[in-house]
């Protein structure tokens, strides 16, 4: 890197790619430069999507999900470098791949609203709350909802992941492991602190699904900072609250499709019991996400900052 690359204008680091960044790494290791870790991980899951859209037309639902965990967390690897970066750019592409991934959220919802109500009605035992789950399902299954969980797959989201690859090839950055764990990881757990924070007070559904990104971006990102006990343990903590946050979207967009569904007056206290159902299993959901978010998110930001620049100082970074 040239000595001046990281000064001037931050439109600098959008430079020709250093042609060595086309070979493979050898053995899984990772190099000592934080830059470099980070371009690394974000081209490996740049390879695993060039691989899902090589020969497809049509999406199924695992590919569906695939591609959205890895804008999520390539997403990821951009809000870690934003506050760094401070390019109108790093916006873009964040942008860019969230419409990307909103794009397949229909497709992702039928699969997902299908297979709950599915495991629901599979888990209960009691005879007239199956009676009323299987009415549901079958209701559901009636309106052609489960024939729609393909998604095409569309020149723009082929043209929106190129893009992006474009740009971790031509990006040029400079960072030590310090400036990325106080400004990078900092500026993700304050957000998510903030925001658990928020949830926690109001416990309010919505606070919580604005919570659910902010976590699964610093459970993807993390693992770059270390393999330590502390790390892991914490990650898990993260995709546990994310998994959690998650449940309760699955069961509010399963509520909100049962009740547009067509119910006749005979069948009006099946629909209650099984809404009455699903709420309370989005209470329970709510009780999990706080327990968790409580026990991971309440240290205050600096001294989470303190506490990952111990763990990472003898790791990848």
């Amino acid at each position: 890197m040239a000595a001046d690359a990281g000064v001037g204008c931050a439109h600098d680091r959008w430079a020709v790619p250093d042609p060595r960044l086309r070979c493979p790494w050898k053995d899984h290791q990772m190099p000592q430069a934080t830059s470099d870790i980070l371009r690394h991980r974000a081209l490996c899951v740049h390879s695993d999507v060039a691989s899902l859209l090589a020969t497809a037309t049509e999406l199924d639902a695992d590919t569906v999900h695939a591609l959205r965990a890895a804008s999520k967390e390539i997403r990821g690897l951009w809000q870690l470098l934003k506050p760094i970066l401070d390019d109108f750019r790093v916006d873009q592409a964040i942008a860019d791949l969230g419409e990307t991934a909103a794009s397949l959220s229909e497709a992702r919802d039928r699969h997902v609203i299908h297979k709950v109500l599915t495991r629901l009605y599979q888990q209960e035992r009691g005879k007239d709350t199956r009676k009323a789950l299987k009415g549901a399902l079958q209701r559901l299954q009636a309106t052609g909802s489960e024939t729609g969980m393909r998604a095409a797959l569309s020149g723009h989201l082929r043209d929106s992941w190129a893009k992006d690859y474009h740009r971790w090839q031509t990006l040029v950055l400079d960072i030590s492991a310090a400036e990325l764990i106080s400004a990078g990881y900092g500026s993700l757990y304050r957000k998510a602190h903030g925001l658990a924070r928020k949830a926690l007070a109001n416990n309010d559904i919505q606070r919580w699904h604005r919570l659910r990104k902010w976590v699964k971006y610093l459970a993807l990102t993390l693992p770059l900072a270390g393999d330590g006990a502390w790390l892991k343990n914490y990650c898990a903590d993260l995709r546990r609250l994310a998994e959690n946050i998650g449940r309760l979207h699955d069961f509010e967009r399963l509520l909100i499709a049962l009740t547009e569904l067509d119910w006749t007056d005979q069948a009006r206290d099946q629909q209650l019991h099984v809404c009455t159902l699903i709420e309370r299993e989005m209470r329970a959901a709510i009780e999990d996400c706080a327990a968790v978010a409580s026990a991971i998110l309440g240290r205050k930001p600096r001294k989470f900052i303190r506490k990952l620049h111990a763990a990472a100082c003898t790791q990848n970074l």
